[in-house]
């Protein structure tokens, strides 16, 4: 079962964000979404265990330490490491999972759903985000 076109929409009314795969490389995904949604005016924080900061923004080893201070997750990194992450994480702590291409597979989306998790993975969130 996969969420309504929607829901991702619903979701972009969110403001507090996680980006699970920020770095400090402006040529990749994790970079252009966290400042994208920086510039969109959401509270962003970033998540990456090799970088300390980017660009001036704090950036956190897990999604466990700031969970309380995000209600949507960007996801943009390896199934694995997805797979990894959601293990470690409850719907009542971060309910909302947004997975960009690549970043997922059947057996992940299939475990965040079975978790509990909102899920979005039928569209990049920069495509919602100039659609909106």
């Amino acid at each position: 079962m996969s969420q309504s076109k929607d829901f991702s929409y619903d979701m972009l009314k969110i403001k507090k964000w996680g980006v699970l795969g920020a770095t400090p490389d402006e040529s990749k995904f994790g970079n252009i979404i966290f400042q994208r949604l920086l510039d969109e005016g959401y509270e962003v924080k970033g998540i990456n265990p090799k970088y300390d900061e980017i660009n001036g923004h704090k950036i956190y080893s897990s999604v466990n330490e700031i969970a309380d201070e995000i209600e949507c997750l960007n996801i943009v990194v390896n199934p694995k490491i997805a797979y990894k992450a959601i293990e470690n994480m409850s719907p009542e702590e971060v309910n909302n999972l947004w997975f960009q291409p690549g970043a997922y597979d059947d057996s992940v989306i299939n475990y965040a759903k079975e978790k509990g998790f909102n899920v979005v993975n039928h569209i990049c969130v920069l495509v919602a985000l100039d659609r909106r």
